[in-house]
């Protein structure tokens, strides 16, 4: 049994009465410390880390209002490496709670309650919802934030991210994301891509020269080209792409940092990748501005182009030079 597999099932036997439930820390001295993120509200206090059964001693404790992860090179995240780098710990939680009041609070309850403290709505962000990660549910705010952990590249590949829940009145705890199972699905998909490389001929061993293809690999529909070696055709996925496509207005705009998936016309879902790495398939004419796209952490599926609008300003036309509008002024008039 695992470090939160004991603390989870302690707890539970704890709330269900048994007196002698507990976790014995010595037995997992190689996953101790353990880097937890939690809320500000002190309710928690009491609870933190007793209900865990971890002494304080292996306990890092993170807080910020909401427990909340804004995206997987946040402050809040590059904490959590530095608590993993310096401090050594060997696994992350995300703890939510029940009866969240940043979950309760509206973007217009949170101008009543800044204006109390003198500070007027002009001097806020146009979005508070985003600009504070205010959010609709405990649950997927601990999906979210242990999704973005997960896919930071500051956290190393083989520290657990765990999510819980905790519940403010009892203490039980709920296993939201288990952080093994995710981690065991991650290393299996990698050892099954590299796996042709641990013996390189193995790939060769049902292969016959006739059948040799070299497709144009592009993201989304399908296109033929014929094949050098028979002169059979390979359906390789591609994208239509505009004919200049706004390479260099999308690399002012596209959050280079932040995580994207994308979907061709093929329907599959390609990614996460960053920002940076999307902009050089937009480049290299992988995709095009229709491209469906979705930024890590949210649901809503758009084509590039409207992600784009919606997040930056217009693109600003470039004047006319001063010259050329002497130019045209003059000759209305003639020659003098």
């Amino acid at each position: 049994m695992r470090l939160f597999e004991a603390i989870v099932e302690a707890n539970h036997r704890a709330l269900a009465g048994d007196q002698k439930a507990g976790l014995r820390p010595a037995e997992y001295a190689d996953s101790l410390p353990v880097v937890a993120l939690t809320c500000i509200d002190p309710r928690l206090n009491p609870l933190m880390p007793e209900v865990l059964g971890v002494p304080e001693e292996h306990f890092i404790w993170l807080r910020n209002a909401g427990n909340i992860i804004f995206d997987p090179t946040s402050s809040m995240t590059r904490t959590l490496a530095l608590a993993c780098a310096i401090k050594g710990g060997k696994e992350i939680a995300i703890i939510g709670h029940t009866d969240c009041k940043v979950r309760q609070t509206s973007a217009l309850e949170l101008t009543d309650r800044f204006k109390s403290l003198g500070i007027e709505r002009a001097r806020l962000p146009e979005n508070l919802n985003e600009f504070f990660g205010l959010f609709a549910s405990e649950r997927q705010n601990v999906l979210r934030g242990v999704e973005f952990v997960r896919q930071s590249p500051l956290i190393g590949p083989k520290i657990p991210v765990h999510g819980l829940l905790v519940d403010i009145q009892s203490g039980k705890l709920e296993w939201i994301v288990n952080g093994y199972q995710a981690l065991s699905t991650a290393t299996a998909e990698v050892a099954s891509a590299l796996s042709p490389l641990a013996n390189p001929l193995a790939s060769f061993e049902e292969f016959t020269v006739g059948e040799l293809k070299f497709p144009d690999f592009k993201i989304g529909e399908t296109t033929s080209a014929p094949s050098a070696a028979d002169g059979m055709k390979t359906e390789a996925p591609m994208l239509k792409l505009e004919a200049k496509p706004k390479t260099s207005r999308a690399a002012a705009l596209i959050d280079k940092s932040g995580l994207y998936k994308i979907r061709g016309d093929d329907r599959k879902v390609y990614g996460p990748v960053p920002g940076r790495e999307l902009l050089q398939w937009l480049t290299d004419g992988r995709i095009n501005l229709a491209t469906l796209a979705q930024k890590l952490g949210y649901h809503e599926w758009k084509p590039l182009a409207t992600f784009l609008e919606e997040e930056l300003p217009p693109e600003i036309p470039i004047p006319p030079s001063v010259k050329a509008a002497f130019k045209k002024q003059m000759g209305k008039k003639g020659p003098h």
